[in-house]
């Protein structure tokens, strides 16, 4: 009887991970495997809940307080009632204070909780967190990102919910340090690393890695389809995140943030920027040294815990530009002019009849 707790990290995979266990969540439960998917949403209000991050996510903390909670209950009913296992968690999760985690793992206190961590490549992640950034509002440049973050690692002391000073990236992407805030009260061996897989693995490889993580049983883990149609975390191309950085600066701060999240972010990011054919950009290569050595050190402190790596180190090797490869602070695609896509944009966000916008889609992400 475990319940897996899966914290994230960002843009490792977890929205595709997420979908196929919800997709699959009658098999798992048939099996005594619980995925809770009513109300939907209850994973994304439940870690924002963790967190106390209503407001950064542009969410009415009554909706979101007491979540984990709930979440949580489904958890100890299942388990308690069926001797079966149980699966939770969300991305959000992954920058939890000590503080934060310690409050969250109480509600299941007495259970065998298992903490899972998915991390990928430093090379692959350093442009997908900047770009994940812009997509909330940012125009910083790549440049001005490496400045400030990527070279600039001021220690673990105290990351930006504790109101320190380490830069968002290194807080968000070290995954030892995310396995020692989650896992500092629980059993050796009840921390996982699952490591994604490098660029060109077979299909389906990253879902294996995290049922095996997971404890899932066999029977279950073959039946799923990895192949699934299930929602991914959209990544733009690099002229797309350049349109999208002059889009910001023009729009600035006159939207709410619920409304910018729906609007920019999630329909037009996401749902349009992301369908364009468009070489993606590459962490420049002489950051490679850097993000290489970080990794190695992590991961040799994840061995010295006696947490479970699941996957090939090697997976972990920064994945960073080459020749030909677009710099990640290029223009933005010819075909698209900025201020054309602002007004459209704002006449969206007032919507057609001119009355408040709708909630965001990404409000029933679970």
């Amino acid at each position: 009887m475990r319940v897996v707790v899966h914290v994230g990290l960002t843009k490792t995979g977890t929205t595709h991970l997420q979908g196929l266990l919800a997709a699959h969540a009658p098999a798992l439960h048939e099996a005594g495997v619980l995925y809770p998917v009513r109300p939907p949403g209850l994973h994304f209000r439940g870690a924002v809940d963790v967190r106390g991050s209503a407001e950064v996510f542009g969410l009415p903390f009554e909706e979101v307080d007491g979540a984990w909670a709930r979440l949580c209950a489904q958890v100890r009913e299942h388990v308690e009632s069926t001797g079966g296992d149980a699966v939770i968690g969300h991305e959000v999760l992954a920058g939890a204070t000590p503080e934060q985690a310690d409050r969250a793992l109480q509600q299941l206190e007495g259970l065998e909780v298992h903490v899972v961590v998915t991390a990928r490549d430093l090379g692959r992640q350093a442009v997908a967190h900047w770009q994940e950034r812009v997509k909330l509002g940012e125009t910083r440049s790549f440049a001005d990102f490496e400045g400030e973050e990527l070279f600039a690692d001021s220690g673990r002391d105290r990351g930006p919910d504790a109101g320190g000073v380490r830069p968002r990236f290194w807080h968000g992407q070290d995954f030892a340090d995310t396995l020692r805030r989650w896992t500092f009260a629980l059993p050796p061996g009840h921390g996982h690393l699952v490591v994604c897989p490098a660029p060109g693995a077979p299909t389906g490889e990253l879902w294996r890695r995290f049922a095996e993580a997971a404890g899932l049983p066999a029977a279950v883990v073959g039946a799923v389809d990895a192949d699934a149609d299930v929602r991914a975390n959209a990544s733009l191309g690099a002229a797309e995140v350049a349109l999208l950085r002059e889009v910001n600066a023009r729009i600035g701060d006159s939207l709410p943030t619920d409304v910018r999240h729906r609007v920019v972010k999630r329909e037009y990011a996401e749902g349009e920027l992301a369908a364009r054919d468009s070489a993606p950009a590459r962490t420049p290569a002489t950051a490679a040294g850097l993000l290489a050595d970080r990794t190695r050190a992590w991961l040799e402190e994840v061995r010295e815990a006696g947490h479970v790596v699941h996957g090939p180190a090697e997976d972990l090797e920064p994945v960073v530009a080459g020749p030909g490869d677009p710099a990640p602070d290029t223009t933005p695609p010819a075909d698209l002019d900025p201020d054309e896509v602002v007004a459209m944009l704002r006449a969206r966000a007032a919507g057609s009849d001119g009355g408040p916008a709708r909630r965001p889609r990404w409000w029933r992400r679970g």
